[in-house]
């Protein structure tokens, strides 16, 4: 039998009959560049500002702990747990953190559990300490700008030429990077590059900053920056400092080799023989197989693992050492594929890998239509429906399913393709077990809403609940379910096609969904009535058409009618209908 491996992008032939070639990408969802945003010092701010603007995006960050400045220590672990890094940044802040290298990686990791341990640490001053003692506890130890030390601000793609010595441009007013045009020059350097870019930031400015009081950071200049990743998501990949240093390490330690294969499935192995006392170095790689299959399923180690496939390609992310990484065809035969895309979208990407297909807005969003490997889900459980091969806690929910076995803190990601600007009703089907009502959080860029999952005895049943409107952008962009409750099953998130509100707009224009000749929406006009003289009976409804409330006003324009009957209503979108019977208009209006 003649066959060959070739590491890297491996081309590995079996006889005369089929080849296949495979691939470890050099950055996650086989993007161009990679980008890490630090933080030092502990600041209050960090927890109540950077973390859910980071959040709202997708994106993790890394914060560096001074452990004797007694920071809030729940804050930041809730925050571990939803994916960022805790890390180092000594006991006490001294000049030289020398002889706290491992005590404060010890004292730390006593305070905040993750799943990859205290593996980063961040020097106070910008001063290294005993290097030999940082790389026996650390996997990075990081510095100040590099042009200070010497080195280049942005790294290749192997990351520094010393792991002790990891550059961060400072952010802020004293002259650090502070403006978004700032940040995103860096971010496209990288990318030119093909290499790895990361920013130091203390404190912002006008919050409450702690004892991080050195050069404080526009935040939305910040905000900016990362609204500008993720619009280049396919491009740059945003990770905290650690995890991209395990990934170069592992990616430039691992193999994939072909273990056996038949005709309608194929086993691979994906090793390293990294070994010390700081990390398993078990973060997960992009991988991509050349095939021609048109439908797969994967499993690693026995476990069920997302796989997809695009351009000729199949794409999954495996952890190295976790097992036989197994791709069966579901039927399809097995013949070389013939793609020569080199920048395809990946399982890891933001945009481009939706599970069904990117979801018209306005409509309703499937919870258990996340994208492919765009879930944070604490528990392994589900109710095995077989719908999909990983293990987000889908269920059963009448004749179709849901996402449950939640934890607060899960969320689920969804590309969205909205097909017009302006500011759309949040209602969410959810059901819930508990003692107590629990809430989800919908969010797209900079907007989000809270709606509550309504408590009515099990988990079996389910209530549509409505919340406030959230503004969108037109065009292709990603929604986060966020749980903020134990326990809460999620059916749909319906995001309303009754009308859609302008972002500006006043209470008295409306939107309705429809082309004018332009091809722009059109604005419905304020009208006069002359349907009798006197008063005429009104009536008040929500989007989902309940009446909440019946009144009589006087006749005159809708402007006047609506300015007389919505006193007492909450903020959000409702439907007013009023005149004699058979005589009956509506319009939709909006109260603020």
């Amino acid at each position: 039998m003649n066959r060959k491996f070739i590491i890297g992008a491996a081309v590995i032939a079996l006889g005369a009959t089929a080849a296949v070639s495979q691939e470890i990408a050099t950055w996650a969802g086989f993007r161009q560049a990679a980008v890490s945003f630090t933080f030092d010092d502990g600041a209050p701010s960090q927890v109540t500002d950077a973390a859910p603007m980071f959040d709202k995006y997708g994106y993790k960050g890394t914060f560096n702990l001074v452990y004797n400045w007694n920071p809030n220590w729940s804050g930041f672990q809730n925050m571990a747990k939803n994916g960022h890094e805790i890390a180092s940044h000594s006991n006490t802040h001294g000049n030289n953190m020398s002889g706290e290298e491992a005590s404060s990686k010890t004292n730390i990791a006593g305070k905040i559990t993750q799943e990859y341990g205290i593996i980063t640490v961040a020097y106070p001053n910008c001063n290294v300490p005993n290097e030999s003692a940082v790389k026996q506890n650390y996997i990075v130890g990081r510095i100040c700008n590099g042009s200070w030390q010497g080195v280049p601000d942005v790294m290749d793609k192997n990351g520094p030429s010393n792991w002790a010595k990891v550059p961060a441009l400072m952010t802020g007013s004293e002259n650090g990077v502070n403006t978004t045009a700032g940040y995103t020059n860096q971010m496209n350097s990288a990318i030119q590059k093909g290499g790895w870019v990361a920013f130091l930031t203390h404190g912002f400015q006008g919050k409450n900053n702690g004892n991080a009081t050195y050069s404080p950071t526009d935040i939305s200049a910040m905000d900016g920056a990362l609204q500008w990743a993720k619009q280049n998501d396919s491009k740059i990949w945003v990770a905290p400092m650690g995890f991209v240093a395990m990934y170069i390490k592992e990616r430039n330690a691992s193999k994939i080799t072909e273990k056996s294969s038949s005709g309608s499935s194929i086993t691979y192995t994906l090793t390293h023989s990294i070994a010390d006392n700081i990390s398993k170095y078990n973060y997960p790689l992009s991988i991509r197989v050349k095939s021609s299959w048109t439908k797969v399923s994967a499993t690693q180690g026995g476990k069920a693992i997302d796989a997809s496939i695009k351009d000729g390609y199949i794409y999954f992310d495996a952890v190295p050492n976790g097992g036989d990484i197994v791709l069966s065809s579901d039927g399809a035969a097995v013949t070389p594929g013939s793609s020569t895309s080199t920048q395809p979208s990946s399982s890891a990407s933001a945009e481009g890998n939706p599970f069904k297909g990117a979801i018209a807005v306005p409509g309703t969003i499937e919870a258990e239509n996340y994208d492919v490997n765009a879930y944070s889900h604490s528990k392994t459980d589900n109710d095995a429906t077989g719908y999909r091969t990983d293990d987000a806690g889908i269920v059963k929910a009448g004749t179709g399913y849901a996402v449950g076995y939640t934890t607060s803190g899960d969320y689920f990601e969804y590309t969205l393709d909205v097909k017009a600007a302006g500011k759309y009703k949040v209602s969410v089907n959810g059901a819930t077990g508990n003692n107590a009502a629990g809430s989800v959080t919908v969010a797209v860029g900079s907007s989000s809403v809270d709606v509550a999952v309504k408590n009515l005895g099990d988990w079996d049943t389910y209530s549509e609940s409505a919340g406030d409107e959230i503004t969108l952008a037109a065009g292709k962009q990603t929604l986060r379910l966020t749980i903020n409750d134990d326990n809460l099953n999620v059916d749909w998130i319906k995001l309303s096609t009754d009308a859609v509100i302008p972002a500006g707009s006043s209470s008295s224009t409306a939107v309705v969904p429809g082309s004018s000749s332009s091809g722009t929406l059109a604005i419905a006009k304020d009208i006069m009535l002359n349907i009798g003289s006197g008063v005429v009976k009104c009536n008040v409804f929500d989007m989902n058409g309940h009446l909440i409330k019946s009144t009589h006003a006087a006749v005159g324009t809708t402007h006047d009618m609506w300015n007389q009957v919505n006193a007492g209503l909450g903020a959000g979108m409702y439907i007013m209908r009023y005149g004699e019977v058979g005589k009956a208009m509506q319009t939709v209006r909006v109260r603020k």
